[in-house]
């Protein structure tokens, strides 16, 4: 098939335009250790929408799933309640741990771990093919083709993918980061869920896509608190915190019982195909 334009590239040029991103890729582990305590906290309010994607992936009673780059386990915990099996793959032990928390409160012990970078897995190799492969937000590789290709080949029955549809960043986000990091901050984030599509279709991939939109709400004592939690997952300086501070006092809202409110509506895409 004769290519205009090779996503994949173009892809490769979004990712690599980004210093931060590049400080983060030399040890992804680690840099997620630190931040394992923030993104638990960050994504314990979003119980519901979690629920809603997990019903959307039409998982079955006798699955055996890989949930590629499972973080604290904000699908792989309920998944494990759907499925016979979880495996849960992830490069950093301390995100690794808080999953194995999450399952141990909800009396759950079908599951095992990986701590293992998705660029070091050989499939049949040290990681086995699964029914259902899942990979929910992890897509933040250089050489995305390549990790789609192994994503395919370690599912026999099918894939569901999780990305944004539309800009990854809001312009309030967008502005508050100028602000903390400089002319770093300008960086907007992954392309959406339309490179993805067109990446698998030039590998004979045809998905179907649902786009869907996520209510968020995540729930501070206070706006310094909110913007502890931004500054560590961001790897803010902590001079930068009086800033992140007083963006975080304009957007929450008072939640009636002397806590806040952070509302967010993102479109967002599920990408899912079956194999032959």
């Amino acid at each position: 098939m004769h290519r205009i334009i090779d996503w994949n590239e173009l892809w490769k040029a979004v990712y690599a335009a980004s210093p931060l991103r590049k400080k983060k890729d030399l040890d992804p582990g680690s840099a997620w250790d630190k931040k394992a305590a923030a993104y638990e906290r960050a994504v314990n309010d979003e119980a519901a929408i979690a629920a809603q994607e997990v019903g959307m992936m039409a998982l079955l009673p006798g699955d055996r799933v890989l949930d590629m780059g499972a973080g604290t386990g904000r699908l792989a915990v309920p998944m494990a309640r759907v499925a016979a099996h979880v495996t849960a793959l992830d490069p950093s032990e301390r995100m690794l741990e808080k999953l194995a928390a999450g399952m141990a409160a909800k009396g759950l012990a079908n599951y095992s771990c990986i701590r293992m970078r998705w660029e070091e897995a050989a499939i049949g190799e040290n990681v086995e093919e699964h029914d259902v492969v899942v990979a929910a937000y992890s897509l933040g590789f250089y050489d995305l083709g390549a990790a789609l290709e192994k994503i395919d080949a370690a599912a026999s029955r099918c894939v569901c993918l999780f990305w944004h549809a539309g800009e990854w960043r809001t312009p309030a986000e967008i502005a508050l980061r100028q602000a903390v990091f400089g002319g770093e901050g300008e960086d907007v984030g992954y392309p959406d869920y339309s490179y993805i599509i067109n990446i698998l279709h030039d590998r004979e991939i045809y998905a179907d896509v649902t786009v869907y939109e996520a209510v968020l709400t995540n729930r501070y004592a206070s706006p310094e608190e909110a913007a502890e939690e931004w500054a560590t997952l961001h790897e803010a300086p902590e001079e930068s915190l009086g800033t992140v501070a007083e963006h975080f006092a304009a957007m929450l809202e008072p939640d009636g019982a002397g806590g806040y409110l952070h509302r967010k509506r993102r479109r967002q895409a599920m990408i899912r195909w079956q194999k032959k």
